[in-house]
């Protein structure tokens, strides 16, 4: 972890050497030594990254790099905090105040030279101390040990699978001749080898295939072990000479041996793409129905294997849980009533996961089985489980050792949050770019590469997806237990953050935790502690029980977390906005609750800020100070009520002041903001939440709207989302009423008629329509009708109408010919759907909820086709 610590801090010194160069002038001679330094450093520890157990040498000197680069990152911030402060000053001020601290740069270069030269010694003396031969053995014995262990958890009870079997024998024995892979995916523990096990013995399988294999893998196997594995399974001929062949010759003969017969190899616990090209052409494709199956932590690897879609192996359900726990704990005995109640907590506390249950059984069945006992670990089951002596964490541990260094931070900040939390993924996203964990690449977005680090964490079934959004992308997502204990436990270990909470309270002094999550009740925390200047964190999380924030602490933040980049406030209660945050000069990232109308002038001092997140229950309004458009790294300005933009002044009017801005939300209508977008002062914005609050003022006139409208598609080039709300009249005269570079449009609270659905299916690029609160006017006939139109809606992939007064839906052959999803909620009124909906080709799922007793009828008779699946609630 040491290796992303510092490639992280390397990555952010390079950005800040060139954008903030004016900052670092005097002094950037030495800071560019540093960066060479550090770059020595890091190809060190990239060189020793990836051992489990290294030589207490190496761990020695990791730590040294570590702290040396937290120690050079404290001097330049501040330096920086200094030239920043003594920039805001008068020029009377300034004579007061003198810059003399580049001697700190100079005595952190003679730490980091002290540390090379340690580094040096550690090459030249490797041979002599044998450090390489000492990790190597270590590593591959402790590997076999844990293999050996995991296996052993694993196949040790079957509970549950009944569904799961039934699938996969299916898919084992029956459908095509042609040979096919099959794969399980999971997360660790979940019990994938137990399943592989329980189908290779189901008689089914075995009198079905004319041989079968099976063969373990690991995270460090390689092809020529599992080939002669599988060639002592078939029982090759000369099997003492396979040892002698090489990699090919083998792959070749094994070819040779299962030609024409039809076979099934069992490829168990495999993490390499690699793999299954090395040991894949050894298995013949003839036309007999012979089978691969593959089971792995990693999605990739059997979507690699195989264009048949994985089995998601899912956790256990309580029922389930409790079977295997009783089934652990009793050894076929029955449990006794008085511990009934008990064990049930206890096994629904492992969350499904089997390698919990079992582990936490076997602890169970070695001690006295009485009341008082089981009691004392309600609530604290995963300080058991996370004991070093039951290798639990180990065994999970064996994702993350398996990450790449730039998913390693992403994961471990999971541990953050409290346990159960549901993260919401597009917040998750933008704390990660704060923090400096996401690097452009090439010309693409951050946002989009952020995504994908948050697919491939799913993907290695290190995260679950809690929910989705419209366009397929994940909504929240959230940790198991276990795993997030392997979060905070690598964390503190690394010093990457520590954890705070009334149920785990720490005495530590936080003076060199990097990141800071205090959760419970905070306020309580505050007031029991004083403010530490030395502490050094950069984010501070707080995760509270609706607790009020005051004045103390805010003095508390603003005295001894003078360099945060993140401030993440949740469910706390703001009354007070200080002057003071303005010394908070790094923050990148600030999420509050406040109920205040108006934001303080001093905000808009934070020259780094990106993301600024406002959360209030109140309806009124809030006015932005005029300093707003003086911050040019603003990225998202999101506001959950009512949000008005002030003047710009004269000399910002036409600079583009907030070409960074991307998101704004809640952005209140009126005239001026027509004027101020057309004024061109956000040009790169990707989505707009537009909202009419009345509040006494008069209606927007539909003329009005229109103007509003057409203005986006020459002022917003970039724009993609479009979320408007409250408007309730809308102009008709123009097709060209909404850009044409829109993907998604959401309509709330509004009244429209028939020809909004003529204009919205001339947009060539809408892939989601979400209408919510909507009336549908029109006359006769006319009123609550939506009709789509022949060669309207190309592109449209998903429709959500909730609580839409809609009557009538007429549909025309080949409109919406792209449409994937549909979704109805509390739309009473309707009473049918059309049938040319059946006959959409790319339609794969209805959802409907709260409708009419007619529309469930007619529905509950429906007869979908092309696989489409019917919900209904």
């Amino acid at each position: 972890m040491a290796d992303i610590i510092v490639d992280i801090f390397m990555k952010n010194l390079i950005k800040l050497l060139g954008h903030e160069a004016n900052l670092l002038l005097k002094v950037k001679g030495q800071v560019c030594l540093l960066q060479d330094d550090l770059g020595i450093m890091n190809a060190f520890l990239k060189d020793s990254g990836g051992k489990r157990n290294e030589h207490h040498l190496v761990r020695e000197i990791i730590n040294q790099i570590r702290d040396v680069v937290l120690e050079v990152e404290d001097v330049i911030d501040i330096y920086m905090v200094k030239v920043i402060k003594q920039r805001r000053r008068t020029l009377l001020g300034r004579a007061f105040h003198s810059i003399g601290h580049a001697n700190l740069l100079h005595d952190v270069s003679n730490q980091t030279t002290s540390i090379k030269n340690k580094i040096r010694n550690i090459y030249d003396n490797k041979a002599t101390f044998g450090i390489g031969e000492v990790e190597s053995n270590a590593n591959e014995e402790a590997e076999q040990s844990l293999q050996r262990r995991r296996r052993n958890v694993e196949e040790e009870d079957v509970v549950g699978f009944v569904n799961d079997t039934a699938t996969l024998v299916k898919k084992l024995v029956e459908g095509t001749l042609k040979r096919q892979v099959v794969s399980i995916i999971g997360m660790g523990g979940l019990g994938k080898t137990t399943l592989a096990k329980k189908i290779y013995n189901n008689s089914r399988v075995k009198n079905h295939f004319d041989c079968r294999a099976w063969v373990n893998g690991s995270q460090e196997c390689k092809s020529k072990e599992l080939l002669l594995g599988i060639s002592r399974c078939v029982e090759m001929e000369k099997s003492d000479e396979l040892h002698k062949m090489s990699e090919e010759e083998l792959r070749i003969a094994l070819n040779k041996h299962l030609k024409g017969k039809r076979y099934l190899i069992v490829l168990d616990d495999i993490w390499k793409v690699e793999i299954w090209d090395e040991v894949g052409a050894a298995f013949p494709e003839d036309l007999n129905g012979s089978r691969i199956l593959i089971t792995s932590r990693i999605k990739e690897v059997a979507t690699h294997a195989s264009s048949t879609p994985p089995h998601l192996l899912p956790f256990l359900d309580k029922n389930e849980s409790w079977e295997l726990f009783r089934k652990k704990v009793f050894r076929g005995e029955n449990c006794p009533s008085n511990l009934e109640t008990l064990g049930i907590q206890l096994a629904e506390s492992c969350k499904g996961l089997p390698l919990s249950i079992v582990v936490l059984g076997g602890l169970l069945a070695k001690q006295e089985k009485s009341p008082r006992i089981w009691e004392k670990m309600i609530g604290k089951v995963n300080s058991y489980l996370t004991d070093n002596r039951t290798k639990c964490l180990d065994i999970l541990a064996l994702s993350y050792n398996h990450l790449p260094g730039y998913l390693k931070s992403c994961f471990l900040y999971f541990g953050m949050f409290p346990e159960g939390h549901k993260i919401n993924a597009r917040e998750l996203m933008k704390l990660w770019m704060a923090e400096g964990f996401i690097q452009p690449i090439g010309n693409r977005e951050v946002d989009d590469i952020a995504e994908d680090y948050l697919e491939e964490l799913i993907d290695r079934s290190l995260i679950q997806v809690a929910s989705k959004r419209s366009d397929g992308g994940v909504k929240s997502c959230c940790i198991h237990d276990l795993l997030r204990d392997l979060c905070i436990k690598e964390s503190v270990k690394e010093k990457f953050f520590e954890i705070h909470s009334d149920a785990d309270p720490s005495e530590s002094s936080m003076i060199k935790a990097r990141r800071l999550s205090i959760q419970g009740n905070t306020c309580n925390y505050f007031l029991s502690r004083t403010c530490d200047p030395k502490a050094c964190a950069r984010s501070l999380f707080l995760f509270s029980e609706q607790n009020n924030f005051d004045s103390n602490h805010w003095r508390w933040i603003y005295k001894g977390f003078k360099f945060i980049r993140v401030s993440y406030l949740w469910n706390v209660n703001l009354h007070s906005f200080p002057s003071q945050i303005r010394n908070l000069i790094y923050l990148k990232y600030l999420r509050i609750n406040s109920e205040m109308n108006f934001i303080p002038a001093s905000i808009c001092k934070l020259q780094f800020l990106e993301v600024f997140d406002l959360r209030s229950s109140s309806s009124e309004s809030i006015l932005l100070p005029k300093g707003i458009w003086m911050m040019n790294q603003l990225r998202h300005l999101k506001v959950s009520r009512s949000l008005q933009l002030p003047d710009p002044a004269e000399r910002i009017t036409g600079t583009n002041p907030l070409r960074n801005l991307q998101v704004i939300s809640a952005l209140s209508i009126n005239q001026k903001t027509t004027l101020l977008i057309r004024k061109s002062l956000f040009p790169n914005l990707r989505k707009l939440h537009l909202l009419h609050k009345h509040n006494g003022i008069r209606n927007w006139t539909g003329q009005e709207v229109l103007e509003l409208l057409t203005s986006l598609e020459d002022s917003l080039p970039s724009l993609r989302v479009l979320k408007t709300e409250s408007l309730w009249k809308f102009s008709l005269n123009r097709f060209d009423m909404y850009p044409e570079s829109l993907t998604k449009i959401t309509n709330i609270s509004s009244i429209m008629v028939p020809e909004h659905f003529r204009i919205l299916g001339k947009l060539p690029n809408l892939r989601i329509l979400k209408l919510k609160d909507v009336t549908l006017n029109g006359s006769g006939t006319q009123r609550g009708l939506i009709r789509f139109v022949a060669g309207e809606f190309p592109k449209l992939e998903v429709i959500k109408m909730i609580s839409v007064e809609i009557v009538t839906w007429e549909m025309e052959r080949d409109a919406m010919p792209s449409l994937q999803h549909l979704v109805i909620n509390f739309c009473y009124p309707l009473r049918n759907l059309p049938n040319e909906l059946c006959r959409l080709t790319h339609l794969r799922l209805i959802e409907v909820s709260n409708i009419s007793k007619e529309l469930w009828n007619m529905l509950k008779d429906l007869n979908m086709n092309n696989g489409c699946k019917l919900i209904m609630d």
